[in-house]
């Protein structure tokens, strides 16, 4: 577990958006690809790695990129959309288990309770429903499949 003050927790600017991004990529090749088809992983690329719509909701603030950094490096991000809905949540390998992601949580958790939000949404991949589980997100439909996409939708009430 690393000292909370060592994390900085802060929203991405636009410039470092592709950093973002390319993290995402990395982490989920490692850790999420191995549960899915090719299908899904291609879908995965395309749509997010590849995809301008999902750059164009950062540029919009439809979606908001929050980055988690150690002495100035991206070790972790999360996107959260408007409509407090949680689309990616990814820590670099070499910082997992360390209170990343929980302190990326924290951080959105504390912005949207200020707000008047009373839940948070998400769809989990196999890999990561465990850690939802353990940070109070709770199961609200069975896992399912989409496009090769295997996923558990949850729900955090705040």
């Amino acid at each position: 577990m690393l000292d909370r003050d060592k994390i900085e927790i802060r929203e991405l600017k636009l410039s470092e958006i592709e950093d973002g991004v390319q993290l995402i990529w990395e982490v989920f090749q490692e850790f999420v690809a191995p549960d899915y088809m090719q299908e899904g992983i291609d879908v995965f690329y395309e749509e997010f790695v590849q995809g301008e719509w999902f750059r164009a909701k950062f540029a919009s603030r439809k979606e908001i990129m929050y980055g988690a950094f150690i002495e100035d490096i991206l070790v972790g991000v999360l996107c959260l959309s408007e409509k407090n809905t949680v689309s990616c949540v990814f820590i670099d390998g070499n910082y997992h288990r360390m209170g990343i992601g929980k302190e990326l949580f924290y951080a959105i958790i504390e912005k949207l309770h200020n707000k008047g939000v009373k839940r948070i949404t998400l769809n989990a991949s196999p890999y990561a429903v465990p850690f939802y589980h353990h940070i109070g997100f709770v199961d609200i439909g069975i896992q399912t499949e989409y496009k090769g996409i295997v996923y558990t939708p949850m729900e955090l009430l705040l």
